[in-house]
């Protein structure tokens, strides 16, 4: 039998061996999670314009589904007809939008005091947000052309 002493050695030993294991998962844990999530965030993909986006998007496309070039022509004429038609909606609808969305901001400020109002002013340059539409409020991107 092992004597008491040994025993007590051998767990002492085992309770490190496992503290030891749980702090190497645990830092490798915040590495992969943390660490390199904000090295991402502070080296942000650059950004493809609409047309490139859509070139890459039809291309994967095309691979995927393995289209010869006839096929490809087609495709690129329907996307491109596609494209125009949700152009011309746009064109149509969005002064609608952009009435509501100023409607809407009046409605806030009248409810707000000066202080308020300042601050939400600031909250809006601060924070450019997107409209309906996952599109740049058109007020914030005359904002950023000046600042450019």
């Amino acid at each position: 039998m092992i004597t008491r002493s040994l025993q007590g050695k051998l767990l002492v030993f085992a309770v490190f061996l496992i503290g030891l294991a749980a702090g190497v998962l645990s830092a490798n844990l915040y590495r992969s999670h943390v660490v390199d999530a904000k090295q991402n965030d502070s080296h942000p993909q650059e950004r493809l314009s609409p047309q490139e986006r859509a070139q890459r998007d039809q291309d994967r496309l095309n691979s995927f589904l393995g289209l010869d070039q006839p096929q490809r022509d087609q495709i690129k004429v329907i996307l491109d007809d596609t494209r125009s038609q949700f152009r011309q909606l746009r064109e149509k609808t969005d002064p609608q939008f952009q009435a509501i969305e100023e409607a809407s901001r009046q409605k806030i400020l009248a409810v707000l005091n000066e202080d308020q109002r300042r601050k939400y002013e600031e909250f809006r340059k601060t924070h450019p947000g997107r409209s309906g539409r996952g599109r740049p409020r058109p007020d914030n991107d005359k904002e950023k052309d000046e600042k450019k």
